[in-house]
C-alpha cells in the first residue's frame, strides 16, 4: 500500500511535466527536427562493431520497426523495482490519454506501445515515455543507464529527460514530501560519483540542469495537490543500505547513535534533504552523454524536526 501511494504521488508530478513539454513538442515540431539535441555517445568504438547488443534490456537493436518505436521518446522515467515503473506507465497511459490495443503477444497483458519483462529489467513505453526499473543501487543502474543510452542513439532520439522516481530517506523535511534533486554527494561528501575503468577509479561530476529543476518545482506547484509538498534540495547518495545511510540495524555497525546523528546533522547542514542510492550515477551519467538528469523521491522519515 505504501509503495502505491508512493508512486501516485509522483506521477502527478511527471504527468504534469510530461503534459506540458508535450504541448511545446507539438507547437515547435519544426525547431525540434531542425535543432534537436539527439543523442550522441561519446564511445568511438560503438561506429566500427560488427555486431552490437543490450545484455540486460530486451530490446533488440537491430530491428528497425522497433526502432522507429521508440525514436519519439522525449521522457526516460526510471524506478527501482518493475512493479512501480509499471504502475507509473499504467497511470501515464491513462492520464495521457494514450492508451492502445493490447498487441498480440504482449507479455504484460497491457497495451503498452512497447514493453519487456526480463529477470533483472522490466519496460513499459507509453508514448513519449519509456518506464524501466534499475534495481537497487549504482552499480544496477549504470548496466541500465548505459544500455538506455544506446538504445537512445540507436533510436535517433532528441531532447531527452532522465528521471528517476522512488523512496528515499529524508534529513530535516516532513515525511511525505516530495524531493526535486538539485545536486548529488556522495561519501566524502563531494558532487562526484567514482566508478572505475581498467582497475583505476574514475570520477566523473555530478551536473543537475537548474532550470530544470526551477521548471519541475513551478509545474509542481501548479498542478499537485496542495498537501503534497514539492521541494527542491541536495541528495545524498550512499553505497549500501545500511552503513552507507547511517542505519543502526546492520548485520555489524562500527558508530554509535551520536554519530549518527552528527552525520545527519552534516548533511543537513549542506542543504541535503534526502538519501538514496542511485542519484549520483544517474546525474553524472546523463551529464556525460548529453541527456537532462533529475531525481524526483517521496520521503519516508530519517530525521525531521519533530524526531532528532
Amino acid at each position: 500500500m505504501v509503495v502505491v501511494v508512493v508512486v501516485v504521488v509522483v506521477v502527478v508530478v511527471v504527468v504534469v511535466v510530461v503534459v506540458v513539454v508535450e504541448i511545446k513538442i507539438s507547437i515547435t515540431t519544426t525547431i525540434l527536427m531542425c535543432n534537436g539535441r539527439y543523442v550522441k555517445l561519446p564511445n568511438p568504438h560503438l561506429s566500427s562493431l560488427s555486431h552490437d547488443g543490450l545484455f540486460h534490456i530486451k530490446v533488440p537493436l537491430d530491428d528497425r520497426e522497433t526502432l522507429r518505436e521508440f525514436s519519439n521518446v522525449k521522457f526516460v522515467c526510471i524506478g527501482g523495482t518493475p512493479g512501480r515503473v509499471k504502475l507509473l506507465a499504467e497511470k501515464l497511459s491513462r492520464d495521457l490519454n494514450l492508451r492502445k490495443e493490447a498487441k498480440p503477444g504482449d507479455p504484460t497483458g497491457q497495451c503498452f506501445d512497447f514493453s519487456f519483462c526480463t529477470e533483472r529489467y522490466s519496460g513499459f513505453k507509453v508514448g513519449p515515455v519509456f518506464c524501466v526499473n534499475h534495481g537497487m543501487g549504482l552499480p544496477s543502474v549504470a548496466i541500465l543507464l548505459h544500455e538506455v543510452f544506446k538504445l537512445l542513439q540507436a533510436a535517433g532520439c532528441s531532447d531527452v529527460t532522465l528521471i528517476r522516481v522512488g523512496t528515499c530517506g529524508g534529513i530535516g523535511v516532513e515525511p511525505g514530501t516530495v524531493v526535486v534533486s538539485s545536486g548529488s554527494l556522495t561519501a566524502g561528501l563531494r558532487e562526484v560519483y567514482v566508478t572505475s575503468a581498467l582497475g583505476q577509479p574514475v570520477e566523473l561530476p555530478i551536473t543537475v540542469d537548474q532550470d530544470l529543476v526551477k521548471e519541475i518545482c513551478a509545474c509542481a506547484s501548479d498542478g499537485v495537490n496542495e498537501d503534497v509538498p514539492v521541494k527542491a534540495g541536495k541528495t545524498y547518495c550512499a553505497e549500501d543500505f545500511y552503513q552507507g545511510q547511517g542505519r543502526l540495524d546492520g548485520s555489524f555497525c562500527d558508530y554509535s547513535k551520536e554519530d549518527q546523528l552528527r552525520f545527519f546533522n552534516k548533511l543537513q547542514s549542506l542543504g541535503v534533504c534526502n538519501m538514496e542510492m542511485e542519484s549520483a550515477a544517474v546525474l553524472a551519467m546523463a551529464h556525460k552523454v548529453g541527456v537532462k538528469g533529475i531525481l524526483e523521491a517521496t520521503l519516508c522519515c530519517r530525521k525531521n524536526k519533530k524526531k532528532t
